[in-house]
């Protein structure tokens, strides 16, 4: 190659180099840096006598990851939000109080890597009570979905609840409490939800592979009703509601923006190569 023709060849290989070593660190897993450990947080209002509350979640190590969520009425249950590992105090105030007024309840919560925990005020308002509950982020076996029960029902004091005919996934559900998640087949199903000296009351149910679910009754309008909030899905076991819904937590570039940077990079190598050669071989004309 005569000598004129180097510099432009030189100049287009670190080009192409440049270009190899953006696409890699854009493209290639990990290349962003690592987040830490998550912890997954959810509330839910579960007393039904007592009024709307705004709820205070105050980090002890960090306040700058402290956050409220106001105006949380009976029946509503939050998606997840993620939080750094540490331990946090869960407070109840009434809906609009001052930041500053004693709150109703509170209670603390020690939040792991790798763990989710829903924080339920339950109970009449009489005696109502922050329970911490610890939820479930373990696959379920092939061809069934997991499924706990938390009676938020003055109606059904004392519940079973299943599938008409089939076994009860929980019996004797009493009202304010949870049972422990059990494992049961796929699909939609009619659930009856029964107590003793009532007719049965049928709720309608759908699960899908590899969840897991928390079955939550409530009165609503006078009747029972019933919510089915999934805990967690697949074998990434992040609550759905986590961080991909955006309720809290950072995420790097998408795969898209990344591929299109990339694809951005590669071309202007490319025009920018072409240019040189042309030019190097316009001056041996």
């Amino acid at each position: 190659m005569p000598r004129h023709r180097r510099p432009a060849a030189r100049a287009a290989a670190v080009l192409g180099a440049a270009a190899a070593a953006v696409a890699a660190a854009l493209l290639v897993p990990g290349a962003a840096a690592a987040a830490p450990a998550a912890s997954y947080l959810r509330l839910a209002h579960l007393s039904p006598d007592t009024p709307t509350v705004d709820v205070y979640v105050t980090s002890v190590s960090d306040p700058a990851a402290s956050f409220t969520v106001p105006g949380v009425g009976y029946g509503a249950v939050s998606p997840y939000r993620s939080v750094e590992a540490g331990t946090y105090t869960v407070s109840m105030r009434p809906a609009g109080a001052p930041a500053s007024s004693p709150p109703v309840i509170s209670t603390t919560v020690q939040a792991t890597a790798g763990t989710a925990h829903t924080v339920a005020g339950v109970g009449m308002s009489s005696t109502l009570g922050l329970a911490v509950l610890d939820d479930s982020l373990t696959v379920p076996p092939a061809g069934n979905a997991s499924v706990r029960v938390i009676n938020a029902s003055v109606a059904v004091p004392q519940v079973d609840v299943g599938p008409p005919g089939g076994p009860a996934w929980a019996s004797a559900v009493k009202f304010g409490t949870t049972t422990g998640y059990r494992d049961v087949p796929l699909g939609a199903t009619t659930l009856q939800v029964g107590a003793a000296g009532q007719a049965p009351v049928s709720l309608p149910v759908s699960l899908d592979a590899s969840s897991v679910y928390s079955v939550i009754l409530v009165d609503k309008a006078g009747t029972l009703d019933t919510q089915v909030h999934r805990d967690s899905t697949g074998a990434t076991v992040v609550p759905v509601g986590g961080v991909e819904t955006g309720f809290g937590g950072a995420a790097g570039p998408s795969a898209g923006f990344a591929a299109g940077i990339a694809a951005a990079v590669a071309a202007l190598v490319l025009a920018s190569g072409t240019f040189l050669l042309r030019r190097s071989g316009s001056r041996t004309r």
